[in-house]
């Protein structure tokens, strides 16, 4: 009976610790392999992110809103605690360090022109968009080296939080930025 009642015991561990083995190996592989590709999509570069006064937001400038109001589809919009080119600049900086670029170092200067930052939130999920140009400038001889307009949509929970949504749209935006070829020559 006692050999019985262990080997019960033993295949019933066995049972369990197998398929946790085997997905623990599973996800190590999975993990370094992830990796390697996260590594190789992000190229890295030396460069300054200009400060939140030189991220002019349009629709502030442009007295359609107040400088922490994105613009949305419902009778108000959407106030935020910090004005939105300091928002944006914020996310910009830190999508840039997590991707492996140099910030504040390098001759080479990233200033950015918010053109068009909405929700359409009328219904579910709410399409959040984006409409930003960033300009690359060379510190020594002022000319520009580099711009380009990114467009992003991303959709989100009607409901969710608007500083994760904004998060996440700047975040895909600076991911479009670094995608670019033209972008990476211009900050190595």
């Amino acid at each position: 009976m006692r050999a019985h009642l262990t080997y019960s015991v033993l295949k019933g561990c066995g049972s369990l610790a197998l398929p946790l083995m085997l997905s623990a190996c599973s996800w190590s592989w999975f993990g370094l392999n992830h990796s390697a590709q996260r590594a190789a999509a992000h190229p890295t570069g030396w460069l300054s992110v200009a400060p939140a006064s030189e991220f002019a937001y349009m629709p502030a400038r442009n007295g359609r809103v107040s400088p922490n109001r994105i613009e949305n589809t419902a009778m108000t919009g959407i106030v935020m605690k910090d004005d939105i080119n300091e928002s944006v600049r914020k996310g910009v900086v830190e999508r840039l360090q997590v991707a492996g670029f140099h910030i504040n170092q390098g001759t080479r200067v990233l200033t950015g022109i918010i053109e068009k930052f909405t929700v359409d939130d009328a219904r579910s999920p709410a399409l959040w968009t984006l409409q930003m140009r960033y300009v690359v400038t060379d510190v020594a001889t002022r000319k520009v080296v580099f711009s380009t307009t990114k467009t992003l949509r991303q959709k989100s929970p009607k409901f969710t939080s608007s500083v994760i949504a904004i998060e996440d749209t700047v975040r895909l935006s600076v991911d479009a930025l670094i995608g670019d070829p033209g972008f990476v020559r211009a900050v190595n």
